[in-house]
């Protein structure tokens, strides 16, 4: 009976031994996939719908954007501006900000241009005579003519291309932000319109904007979905331009995708990103020399938000001539 019953604790000793070891592997398992599971579900459902954008100060014009000329400007440009619109209240020589007094198109150069590329007036222009377009310097008047083009592009792109969003989807409506100066240059004179270094992205990767021909034509490199016979270099590059668009815009593929079926067009941030990426093929082909012929991209505007910090916040907080609204009368409808 003894040599049984030390026999059957032997068994159960075995039996319990091999249950611990048998319950440790299983967790282990578990919180392997339970944690892939996670990552996944983090990559595809986390960021998809917010994206706060960096804390940048407060402005009632502006999203996202520190727009305190008191760090730029020179207090003997202000005083040369005031003389000037004092001596001459309706405008000299202005080309793009057309149906303004002087004393609106000063408020916008000092809140829109000045701001957005955080410059003194003296970067562009003569603070003796504001309407010269000849500087003794001529790389400062060469950057007027430069300015003078940028503000024409921001009218095209708001005026043609943003209001166009609205008629793209009865689900959901655009923000009505509107392109800026500071959209792009976010204080920076020069900018860049690719991130100096993108992680999980080829150093030459770039949009395949030339396989563009209309706007909401689906670039053929991007039509990957449900089909046979594509390449695998293609569903690669599909990947890395959908990595570009999460990373710009702080988003996960849900933002755009059905996740069950991504071939659909049910989400309409999906037609907005199409138009989207039609613009950005309009300014390659028509703006190149403005951009210092570099590539267009997303992350050029939306630095990581959804909607671009540096954006004015509606068409009444930029002059109606650059706004998707230019028939509106008046200037700015915020105060700084």
């Amino acid at each position: 009976m003894t040599e049984k019953s030390s026999m059957n604790n032997d068994s159960k000793s075995i039996s319990n031994g091999q249950y611990s070891i048998f319950m440790l592997v299983f967790a282990a398992v578990t919180a392997t996939l339970l944690g892939g599971g996670l990552w996944v579900l983090n990559f595809v459902f986390g960021r998809a719908d917010v994206a706060d954008g960096p804390d940048r100060g407060t402005s009632l014009i502006y999203v996202d954007y520190d727009s305190d000329t008191s760090k730029y400007l020179k207090s003997e440009s202000l005083v040369g501006m005031g003389v000037w619109i004092q001596q001459n209240p309706e405008p000299v020589n202005a080309q793009v900000l057309t149906g303004m007094t002087s004393a609106e198109i000063a408020g916008y150069m000092v809140y829109g241009v000045s701001a957005g590329l955080q410059q003194d007036c003296s970067y562009c222009h003569n603070v003796n005579d504001f309407s010269s377009d000849v500087m003794d310097d001529p790389v400062v008047s060469a950057r007027k003519i430069q300015a003078r083009a940028h503000l024409s592009m921001t009218a095209d792109l708001n005026q043609n291309w943003l209001t166009q969003l609205a008629g793209l989807s009865d689900q959901k409506q655009p923000s009505g932000a509107q392109i800026t100066c500071a959209t792009c240059h976010n204080g920076q004179a020069k900018f860049q319109t690719w991130p100096d270094e993108i992680p999980a992205l080829p150093d030459d990767f770039r949009l395949p904007l030339e396989a563009y021909a209309l706007p909401l034509q689906t670039p053929t490199v991007l039509q990957v979905n449900a089909r046979k016979d594509i390449s695998l270099d293609a569903v690669q590059y599909n990947q890395y331009t959908m990595y570009h668009m999460n990373t710009a815009m702080g988003v996960g593929c849900t933002h755009c995708h059905n996740s069950r079926y991504f071939p659909s067009y049910e989400r309409p941030p999906k037609y907005y990103a199409l138009h989207m990426l039609s613009m950005s093929q309009h300014i390659a082909a028509t703006y190149g020399d403005v951009i210092n012929n570099q590539d267009p991209s997303c992350a050029m505007c939306h630095q990581g938000a959804i909607i671009p910090p540096g954006a004015a916040r509606s068409a009444a907080d930029i002059p109606a001539a650059i706004s998707s609204d230019p028939q509106r009368s008046g200037m700015l409808g915020a105060s700084q």
